[in-house]
């Protein structure tokens, strides 16, 4: 009888393991025995290592409950929602298949981000209902992230809906915190102060009350060399400067997380004539909450935030308008 107790518990245990188990298979059109990682994003913890054979790579593990996973080498990765059944992910092509809950935020991700800028309040309404509807799962807790990005009201009012789960996801976090001191450093709010340490064109050190608070308005532009979007406002920038530039408004750019000599080759190449601030790296972003650029801040004589997250036509209308 002892004997049939024993074997039907590891009988349960075998079934219960099987249960939880995951299996990646990967694809990857890598030299053999490159590198490859899975990380659970949300615990910064390296699960496993392989290697690609004949553009080939794979893993196997257990999880009690899904988690966010990196799969790759670097930048030649795919992140995905990993639950017990079986992944494909194909790093050539930035996919992967096979996780439900995975291909459910996929899916969202497409429709969100497929809509145009004119279609803000689409996308709020899109997420608002894939959040409430997925309040305790990792689908709701990307879905409130990327809401963040286009309407922070709506996502604070929402980070009070979901499950304290999906608020202690790092993404959500990360937000939330940005959020906060976003409310700080917001529209009417006196702006804070920094020193860039050796970041005039020249190697001085510059602040931002070298230019904020001077008796112009002032238009900060966050920006860095390799951000496609942040060459994209260029033009919309130039045309509010050449309109505008004098004894009442400046533009000022200031290039955050990126190396000094790629921002250096970047202005020989790019029309910006305006002045310039290098190697901003995080210094602004922490104390300002930016957490994507291109990210424009609109100052008052007076050092007064007046608006934040300008774009396109917005940015010289906006100015257009506060110098009538």
């Amino acid at each position: 009888m002892k004997r049939i107790v024993i074997l039907s518990l590891v009988a349960l245990a075998f079934t219960a393991c099987k249960q939880n188990q995951y299996q990646i298979n990967g694809v990857w059109n890598a030299e053999n025995d490159t590198p490859v990682w899975l990380i659970d994003m949300q615990a910064k913890d390296t699960l496993a290592q392989t290697a690609v054979q004949d553009g080939h790579f794979s893993f196997k593990g257990n999880t009690q409950e899904p988690f966010f996973a990196y799969v790759g080498n670097g930048k030649q990765r795919v992140h995905l929602i990993l639950e017990p059944g079986v992944a494909t992910v194909d790093i050539n092509e930035r996919e992967a298949s096979g996780m439900p809950l995975d291909e459910a935020y996929m899916d969202f991700h497409k429709r969100f981000y497929g809509y145009g800028r004119n279609q803000r309040d689409q996308k709020v309404a899109l997420a608002d209902s894939v959040v409430r509807a997925n309040a305790d799962n990792l689908v709701g807790a990307l879905a409130l992230e990327d809401l963040f990005h286009v309407d922070q009201a709506r996502f604070g009012e929402l980070y009070n809906v979901v499950s304290a789960k999906n608020q202690e996801f790092y993404l959500v976090q990360s937000a939330y915190q940005a959020m906060q001191v976003q409310q700080r450093t917001g529209e009417g709010q006196p702006f804070t102060d920094y020193l860039v340490p050796g970041g005039n064109p020249d190697g001085s050190d510059v602040k931002l009350s070298d230019y904020v608070g001077r008796g112009k308005y002032i238009l900060l532009d966050h920006w860095a060399s390799w951000c496609g979007p942040c060459k994209a406002e260029i033009p919309y920038i130039k045309k509010t400067w050449e309109a505008f530039h004098g004894d009442r408004f400046e533009v000022v750019s200031i290039a955050v997380s990126d190396k000094r000599d790629d921002t250096e080759k970047a202005l020989q190449q790019l029309d910006m004539p305006w002045p310039q601030i290098l190697d901003g790296q995080k210094i602004p972003k922490e104390l300002y909450g930016i957490n994507a650029i291109p990210h424009l801040i609109l100052f008052a004589p007076d050092g007064t935030i007046l608006k934040r997250g300008l774009r396109g036509d917005d940015i010289y209308n906006t100015v257009a308008e506060v110098l009538k």
